[in-house]
């Protein structure tokens, strides 16, 4: 297998260019927005092709979102249209261990200062430069690239492969929901993200939400009276107090013995987004806040989630309003859109020996560790019984950057390992 990848290189890059070439921008399918449609589906289809050419059975859909009302983690907006999820089942001889290998397609937005086109998929100096070559198309290309490579070198194997292609994970992460709900779920699982061949077995959890503060508008240039008198009250003003309550949690945070982890990070309390006013010299009379909050598994609620942390936020904006007149009698308002669980898997979990393993066998030292932000085998681990460590090429300090890139070197050396660790967790078919 080693020898067949390293001398099909050129069609590794090939297939990672191919990806990146797609321009699959995360949506926003928020009302109003300009932005709801973009490559994803051609991107599905090119996969689909690949994994039926495989063998693999191909299932492709596009999810209802009526089945995930009330989710903790679908905005009430959200919606699978022309954005279908791809999982190609390579059949096993039945009497080995299933495997999910899990990625996303979708990517953040470009951004100014590339040397290159952003979807050009530029090859120089060893690298394959584009946005998402790193996070994570290089990886789906190498983790797909292995199973082609398994195939062509005969190799049959004795457990299931799922291999999925998912959008959303970018901004909601519902594309994995769906999938889990549609019922696909394996004994453990792989997710190519860029963790430099490492393993990332813990993850912090995700709530986003923005705070409604109101004021009352009147003309700014006019000395006014009090509020009781009717006076104006700046709703900016309002929401940088309240900010400020919200910055002492945050410390307070960072100080309790609660809130650590020995691969995690303290979590924390991050404003950033603020909408206010409609004219420069008006008082504004509203102002949304938008926050991102972090926190650990050991602070997770009973289900996975973070009514646990919710609930301490809402709890010193409550007090703090509290202490305010004006607030006191105008509260501020939740709407709370996202929360993204946080996971731990248990380092003596048989995935994590059978891939550090294959890394020895290569010569790679395959480390387990924790990641601060959200990845999707978080939801595989928890809602589907299927532990799913990260693990793939590239470095993710050079993801959502400018002249973001993948090493071909990388690509190669992941495609090997995940040749190797499909092999040695799914079985040969005797």
């Amino acid at each position: 297998m080693d020898d067949w990848i390293s001398a099909h290189e050129n069609d590794l890059v090939e297939l990672v260019r191919t990806l990146v070439g797609f321009d699959t921008t995360s949506v926003d399918l928020a009302p109003g927005s300009a932005h709801t449609e973009n490559d994803e589906t051609a991107l599905q289809t090119f996969v689909a092709g690949r994994l039926g050419r495989l063998g693999a059975e191909v299932d492709q859909w596009e999810p209802d979102p009526a089945d995930f009302e009330g989710h903790p983690m679908m905005p009430p907006w959200h919606h699978w249209r022309n954005r279908p999820l791809t999982v190609g089942v390579l059949p096993g001889s039945g009497d080995g261990r299933s495997l999910v290998v899990n990625g996303h397609i979708d990517v953040v937005a470009p951004g100014d200062g590339w040397t290159t086109p952003p979807f050009a998929a530029d090859v120089r100096d060893g690298r394959i430069y584009g946005r998402g070559a790193c996070d994570m198309k290089g990886g789906v290309g190498a983790a797909l690239f292995a199973l082609e490579a398994l195939r062509a070198c005969g190799v049959e194997l004795a457990g299931d492969v799922m291999f999925e292609t998912v959008p959303d994970e970018e901004t909601c992460a519902m594309g994995t929901i769906a999938a889990i709900a549609r019922g696909y779920r394996a004994d453990a699982g792989l997710v190519p993200e860029p963790t430099l061949d490492n393993l990332w077995i813990a993850t912090r959890g995700l709530l986003h939400g923005t705070l409604t503060v109101l004021g009352r508008s009147a003309h700014a240039e006019m000395n006014q009276p009090s509020w009781e008198e009717g006076g104006g009250v700046n709703a900016i003003a309002k929401s940088a107090y309240l900010l400020g309550a919200l910055d002492r949690l945050s410390a307070n945070w960072a100080g309790r013995e609660d809130k650590r982890h020995p691969l995690l990070g303290t979590p924390g309390i991050h404003p950033t987004g603020i909408r206010g006013g409609t004219f420069i010299s008006n008082i504004p009379e509203s102002c949304r806040v938008d926050l991102n909050t972090t926190y650990l598994p050991t602070n997770a609620d009973d289900r996975g989630y973070g009514s646990v942390p919710r609930g301490e936020i809402e709890q010193a904006v409550s007090e703090a309003a509290a202490a305010d007149p004006w607030l006191a009698q105008h509260p501020p308002t939740w709407s709370w859109f996202t929360d993204y669980p946080p996971s731990e898997i248990d380092p003596d979990a048989p995935i994590i020996a059978v891939v550090q393993a294959a890394g020895r066998e290569l010569g790679v030292d395959v480390n387990p560790e924790g990641i601060d932000t959200t990845y999707d085998g978080a939801l595989l681990t928890l809602f589907a019984s299927t532990p799913s460590p990260a693990f793939g090429p590239g470095d993710l300090r050079r993801a959502h950057a400018p002249d973001e890139w993948v090493g071909i070197d990388e690509l190669v050396r992941s495609a090997k390992l995940y040749a190797r660790a499909v092999v040695a967790w799914c079985g040969e078919a005797r």
